[in-house]
């Protein structure tokens, strides 16, 4: 079942019924969000077999849910950064020629190409401009401007946003969750409900969450040393560092948010530590704060040493304070 981005489904199936669907799509949003449930739901509303396209109960769309339906190809990651290779991109290219193995269409979807070889999309350029009549393509990223503009302008995009909290509590319990751990999760993450589900089974996630709130605590009682100590012992590897830059700009962002109307919703795993910045927080402050997270995120992908960046960020925001 899906939940939330109904205009999304609505203009698809629209689209569908009116034989003007797109070859090349593009679904974008932050990560969690339920980009490739909606690619699934999409490849169903292509190969469905009955007229309620798509009915979730035949064949087809039973093979897709399942991930063995031979016409819908997954196409595997690659490369050293986790990408796509120009050697996949080229077999796909190849194989995207061939008809159908048990269908009118086939369908390749590229997951997560946020880390796409340039090479590779220049690649795709022509098969994606001038597609076989039954070939379609699924593309997800957390943001459009991860892939170049020559690609860009031969997909159509669609945004992907969190649902409601209370469609995420829904969906949780749905998917046998107790009450208390969904609620737990939603608190942190809202309606994105594969974060909130990452939080309910990864240990190391909740270990991010307590580790942004207890550096949220120490910037708002200006305890530099106790902020610079939870950087070095909670940052040990570069992924990690780069989720918890993510979690804490978000509450960063909460509390600029929140400065200009305390009713607003937030975004952030911390809620309650947003509202107290937003009483300390002026929007100059709030500016000069996510540039130095910007600035030590891409540090960080820039392959600059980790403790460095830290210590370099915790100086900025205590300083800066």
């Amino acid at each position: 079942m899906l939940y939330g981005n109904e205009c999304v489904r609505r203009d698809l199936l629209k689209m569908a019924a009116g034989e003007r669907l797109a070859q090349c799509i593009l679904f974008y949003g932050d990560k969690g969000t339920g980009k490739k449930a909606l690619s699934k739901w999409f490849a169903q509303l292509l190969l469905c077999e009955t007229d309620s396209a798509p009915c979730g109960q035949c064949k087809n769309c039973k093979t897709i849910q399942n991930n063995v339906h031979p016409d819908v190809v997954w196409v595997p990651h690659s490369g050293k950064l986790g990408g796509f290779s120009v050697e996949t991109v080229r077999n796909i290219c190849a194989d995207a020629v061939v008809a159908p193995n048990s269908g009118k269409r086939k369908i390749y979807i590229f997951d997560d190409c946020d880390k796409m070889d340039v090479r590779a999309q220049n690649i795709l350029l022509k098969i994606i401009e001038e597609p076989p009549a039954f070939a379609y393509f699924i593309f997800t990223a957390a943001a459009r401007q991860s892939l170049l503009p020559t690609v860009l302008s031969r997909l159509m995009p669609f945004g992907i946003s969190a649902c409601t909290e209370d469609e995420a509590m829904l969906a949780l319990e749905n998917r046998g969750y107790s009450h208390e751990d969904a609620l737990e999760a939603v608190l942190c993450f809202h309606g994105n409900i594969g974060q909130c589900i990452d939080y309910i089974e990864n240990e190391k996630v909740r270990e991010l969450v307590s580790l942004t709130k207890e550096a949220v605590s120490c910037i708002i009682e200006k305890r530099e040393y106790d902020l610079l100590k939870a950087f070095c012992n909670g940052c040990t590897d570069r992924d990690t560092v780069l989720s918890f830059l993510q979690m804490l700009e978000k509450v960063f962002r909460d509390a600029s948010v929140l400065r200009l109307d305390m009713s607003l919703p937030c975004v952030g795993c911390d809620p309650e530590g947003a509202k107290a910045l937003a009483g300390r927080l002026s929007a100059a402050r709030g500016q000069y704060f996510h540039k130095c997270i910007l600035n030590a995120y891409s540090a960080i992908n820039s392959n600059v040493n980790l403790q460095l960046t830290l210590s370099a960020l915790c100086a900025e925001i205590m300083t800066g304070r």
